[in-house]
């Protein structure tokens, strides 16, 4: 499936799907006095055209660690049947530290700029605002970390750091036994989030390349507004203006060129009346049968 055939007959869809999922996790977090804001490109889409951006693909939400750590909790016992939670801790496959809320009775396989296929249903993305320490020492060690364990997630070296940076942290994953991935991350993260009680210093997504060195006041989330978006209300962040400044370095409110107004997602098939389940036992079946 080309992005073109996407853009002209499903991304609608695509969108009013994702907009589902959304609904059901703002009456879980409400149900729940869970904090929650959309932000990215679904914060732009709220704020200038009061729905998803129309080239959108997908529907970003982003909660500080302390709210992220409850609805985790919540979403053993509440999601809905037709929803279920990823993270890379229950699925190693996933080459992401956010987390994802799939919907299950849809199959979406799409390709990432590093080349892994992965097959999921239709999301949304959970990010992660944490806590960055005050002190400059601190900052550094929990910078190095948080690269370190992107490093490992995405099991590639990130593009766009420089030459000398691609080569040392090609020559890590080289010599690093892909069983040590995990405990790595899992250390990683833990020196990452241990800050998250601190009432100074910064927020930052820390689960993220780039964004990982662009700080916020700490008090960001903390306040929210309701916003309209495809017809109901969702939170944002009261102070999105500076944000959404800051967050892409230039005025949001702006159109970005017409040849840049693509899905930004390489999604190679979309399904949303079957299953990922299905589609990967059927798919196996039909290796199995074409080998026998």
């Amino acid at each position: 499936m080309s992005d073109q055939v996407l853009s002209n007959n499903l991304l609608r869809k695509l969108q009013l799907k994702g907009l589902d999922i959304l609904k059901q996790i703002d009456k879980l977090c409400k149900d729940n006095n869970i904090k929650y804001s959309l932000i990215g490109g679904s914060a732009i889409g709220a704020i200038v055209h009061k729905g998803c951006i129309p080239w959108d693909d997908d529907i970003d939400i982003i909660m500080d660690r302390e709210n992220f750590e409850k609805f985790k909790a919540v979403c053993k016992k509440e999601l809905p049947s037709n929803l279920t939670y990823h993270d890379y801790h229950t699925d190693h496959s996933l080459n992401v530290l956010i987390a994802k809320i799939v919907d299950n009775t849809t199959t979406c396989i799409s390709t990432n700029q590093y080349g892994h296929e992965r097959i999921d249903g239709v999301y949304i993305d959970i990010s992660v605002f944490d806590t960055v320490p005050k002190s400059r020492f601190q900052r550094l060690l929990q910078y190095f970390f948080s690269n370190l364990a992107l490093l490992y997630v995405n099991r590639a070296a990130p593009e766009n750091q420089g030459l000398l940076i691609k080569k040392i942290c090609r020559m890590i994953l080289l010599f690093t036994p892909k069983k040590y991935y995990y405990p790595v991350i899992s250390f990683c993260e833990a020196q990452i989030v241990k800050y998250c009680k601190h009432k100074e210093g910064f927020l930052a997504e820390m689960l993220f390349f780039r964004l990982n060195k662009l700080y916020f006041p700490i008090n960001l989330m903390k306040e929210f507004v309701a916003v309209e978006f495809e017809g109901c209300k969702f939170p944002i962040i009261k102070n999105y203006h500076d944000y959404l400044l800051r967050r892409y370095a230039r005025d949001y409110t702006i159109l970005p060129p017409e040849e840049e107004r693509k899905p930004h997602h390489n999604i190679k098939y979309l399904n949303l009346n079957k299953g990922y389940g299905d589609y990967k036992e059927e798919s196996l079946l039909s290796k199995l049968s074409k080998n026998n």
